[in-house]
């Protein structure tokens, strides 16, 4: 479902639309919301999604002189028993969503190589962050499943919507002027519009841009 909706074009243009410029309008407003996401690099509404993820091979242990000590025992879903105060904990090892920032995670299901597939308990097992999960235990070219809801609460961010009705609008407008044209059997003598957002409008939303550190 796009963020603006046609009621909200025809209000923000002041015109009516027919059945084929309706049909127009759903897909000019679509496009530029999908626009918009990859520009972002996160989706603008709150959405559900399914991904399934590798622990890497990073072959990174801790040094000799570095380390965390467990200084209290406790049960986790891997093992029947407490942990010994005395095991050392590496650190957890991170999952990077495709999607942020992540608002729930509903499910984790750990895949080993071997053996069969478990859920994951949160707070035991992993950790929910604003960028993905950390993971306790996780092991190298094991994977796990993982079931999340993220997205930014565009419905109440009024300035996406702003920006998409300002880029339809010139969608629209010469959609108009080229159909009219055409009609006419004559070219109009009217400079179409730019299409798409202008750098002004991106730059006004760069703070909800999703950096990422290679």
């Amino acid at each position: 479902m796009a963020l603006v909706s046609l009621a909200e074009l025809r209000s923000y243009m002041d015109i009516s639309l027919t059945n084929r410029q309706q049909d127009a309008a759903e897909l000019v407003l679509e496009g530029l919301q999908s626009e918009l996401e990859a520009y972002l690099g996160r989706p603008i509404e709150v959405g559900t999604f399914n991904e399934e993820y590798t622990y890497a091979n990073i072959d990174t242990g801790i040094p000799m002189d570095s380390f965390f000590n467990n200084a209290n025992p406790f049960s986790s879903s891997f093992y029947g028993s407490p942990v010994d105060r005395t095991t050392y904990l590496e650190p957890p090892q991170t999952v990077y969503f495709r999607n942020s920032p992540v608002v729930t995670v509903t499910e984790v299901i750990y895949k080993p190589l071997s053996g069969t597939p478990r859920t994951l308990v949160e707070e035991t097992d992993y950790i929910v962050r604003r960028f993905g999960i950390d993971v306790f235990r996780a092991y190298a070219n094991d994977t796990v499943e993982v079931t999340y809801t993220a997205g930014l609460d565009g419905a109440n961010t009024p300035v996406f919507k702003l920006m998409i009705l300002r880029a339809a609008t010139r969608e629209m407008q010469n959609m108009h002027d080229d159909v009219v044209g055409v009609k006419d059997l004559e070219t109009r003598n009217v400079a179409p519009l730019q299409t798409g957002f202008l750098d002004s409008e991106l730059r006004a939303l760069k703070s909800f841009k999703r950096h990422r550190i290679a």
